[in-house]
C-alpha cells in the first residue's frame, strides 16, 4: 500500500481554477460505501483485479484499464469482484470543473475506458510524488500538473457505459458471455443469441454504449488478457500467446495489439522485463 496523500489546502489554494485534495494507491480496495457520497470530484483508475461501482441505482463491472468518475455529495459503492483490486485514486475540486466537463465529454459518475491508461497513472504518480514534497507553492503546483491529467484524461478517454447506462445494462449477459468464451472463435450471431436482438441491433448497442463494435471489443478483451499471459508466465511463446486468448494467427495477434496498445507484443513483453 502507498500512504495515501493529503495536501493542506490553503485558503489561497481553494480559490485556485483547480486544486488537489488527495491522493493514493490501494493495492487491496476494500468494500467502500459512501450513502452521502464524497465531498470532492474524485477519479479512481483500476490496474489489477475486478470491482463493481453502483451509482444512483446502475452497477458497471471495472476492469484493469478502465477508470471511474465520481461526483460530489453523489451516494455511491465500489467493492472488488475478484482480488487484489488495485486502484490509483485523485480527489479534486475547483471552479473549472464544470467547463471541464462540459469539453471532456464525462459529465456524470460511472465507469469509462481509456486509450493510454499507463500515462495516466504515471501523471498520478507525479502528482502524488509533488504532494510529498511540502515545496513553497505546493498548491500551484500540484494544480498544474492536476490540470495537464485532465487536460489528457479528456483526449484519451472513451465516452461509453457512464455515457449510455441503459445500453451497458442490456448488454451485460454479452459482456459475460465473450469474457467466458473469448479464447476460442466467436460470432455477432452468438453474442446476439443472448440477448435475443439481431446482429445489426447488436452491432447498434455496442456502438452507443462503447463507440466500438463488437468484434472490436471482442479484441480488446484478448488484448487485456494476452498482456496478463505475458505478465504473469513470460515463458511463454507469442504464438501461445496468441492461441491462448483466441486468435488462431500469431501475426494477426500482432497486427491487434500494435494497433490497439501502440506497440509491438515483444515491446511490450521487453518493456516489463526490463521493469
Amino acid at each position: 500500500m502507498v500512504q495515501p496523500s493529503f495536501p493542506i489546502v490553503t485558503e489561497s489554494d481553494s480559490r485556485l481554477p483547480l486544486y488537489l485534495t488527495s491522493i493514493g494507491h490501494w493495492e487491496y480496495q476494500e468494500r467502500t460505501r459512501r450513502p452521502g457520497g464524497f465531498p470532492d470530484y474524485q477519479w479512481l483508475q483500476s490496474v489489477s483485479g475486478t470491482g463493481e461501482l453502483e451509482v444512483d441505482g446502475t452497477r458497471w463491472h471495472v476492469k484493469p484499464g478502465q477508470g471511474f468518475f465520481l461526483l460530489p455529495e453523489e451516494a455511491h459503492l465500489y467493492y472488488p469482484t475478484s482480488e487484489p483490486w488495485g486502484l490509483h485514486w485523485i480527489a479534486f475540486n475547483g471552479s473549472l470543473m464544470p467547463s471541464w466537463m462540459s469539453i471532456s465529454g464525462i459529465r456524470r459518475s460511472g465507469v469509462y475506458g481509456l486509450s493510454d491508461p499507463d500515462s495516466l497513472i504515471g501523471q498520478m504518480k507525479a502528482i502524488y510524488a509533488m504532494s510529498l514534497t511540502g515545496r513553497p507553492f505546493l498548491g500551484s503546483e500540484c494544480s498544474k500538473l492536476l490540470y495537464a491529467l485532465l487536460l489528457d484524461l479528456s483526449r484519451n478517454v472513451k465516452i461509453g457505459s457512464a455515457a449510455a447506462p441503459h445500453h451497458s445494462l442490456k448488454l451485460q449477459p454479452v459482456i459475460r458471455f465473450i469474457e467466458d468464451n473469448c479464447h476460442r472463435v466467436l460470432s455477432i450471431d452468438e453474442m446476439a443469441a443472448q440477448i435475443g436482438v439481431s446482429a445489426q441491433y447488436l452491432c447498434s448497442l455496442f456502438k452507443n454504449a462503447f463507440q466500438l463494435r463488437p468484434m472490436e471489443y471482442v479484441n480488446r478483451e484478448r488484448i487485456n488478457r494476452s498482456k496478463e499471459l505475458m505478465l504473469n508466465e513470460p515463458q511463454l511463446k507469442l504464438r501461445e500467446v496468441a492461441l491462448r486468448v483466441g486468435f488462431d494467427s500469431p501475426s494477426y495477434f500482432s497486427s491487434v495489439f500494435k494497433k490497439i496498445e501502440g506497440i509491438s507484443p515483444e515491446q511490450f513483453r521487453g518493456s516489463r522485463s526490463a521493469t
